[in-house]
């Protein structure tokens, strides 16, 4: 998650200096970092035992999916609920 959010920023400074070229490259090295993310939620999905968490793990890769790198796209309302979720199975 850290990389694909670092990439994204750095893809949005880039595009705002104008810089195409550092911007393209920082956008494919958030979409493969994405990619990297939504495979382990899919892999902690398929290996966690209790049946609510493989839910919502299973949930959270499909949004992670979904997400790619327009950033007026994300629903971060969707995040909140979903980490809310998050915190009633996983307590810390």
């Amino acid at each position: 998650m850290q990389t694909y959010v670092q990439k994204l920023a750095e893809s949005l400074r880039a595009g705002g200096r104008g810089d195409r070229k550092t911007a393209d490259a920082a956008r494919q090295d958030a979409e493969t970092a994405l990619a990297g993310w939504q495979d382990a939620l899919r892999e902690q999905s398929v290996g966690a035992t209790d049946p609510r968490l493989r839910t919502l793990l299973t949930e959270l890769a499909a949004e992670v999916g979904g997400l790619g790198t327009d950033v007026r796209s994300i629903d971060t309302t969707r995040f909140d609920r979903l980490q809310e979720r998050l915190d009633e199975v996983c307590p810390a």
